[in-house]
């Protein structure tokens, strides 16, 4: 196998163990300013959110389905109210797995 096959199989495997869900949670600037209000209220509604935010109450409860499927929040069920909060565990796991891996591109000679 030539050098170069090696190095893109390794590159591609570095690339194929990005969380590509956990990216795209964070690539939206709505969801990232959902993160900063959970981040600066603790645990909230999507009611107590929607206040703050211009998107209506279906478009922050999409958010937040997407956020918690990506590991970026967890929710629970308080009464008839569901409450979101920041996964700060899991994110960072998230976080530093992304940067492993582009550490790894990093290492095969990218830039």
């Amino acid at each position: 196998m030539t050098k170069i096959n090696t190095r893109t199989k390794a590159v591609d495997k570095a690339l194929r163990d990005i969380d590509s869900d956990f990216v795209k949670a964070l690539a939206e600037p709505a969801r990232m300013e959902i993160l900063k209000q959970l981040i600066v209220l603790g645990a909230s509604d999507v009611k107590t959110l929607a206040e703050l935010m211009p998107q209506d109450r279906s478009v922050i409860s999409r958010h937040l389905s997407i956020m918690e499927k990506a590991g970026i929040l967890t929710a629970s069920k308080q009464g008839r109210h569901v409450m979101y909060q920041v996964d700060g565990a899991g994110t960072l796991q998230k976080s530093e797995a992304l940067v492993d891996s582009i550490r790894k591109c990093l290492a095969l000679g990218c830039c």
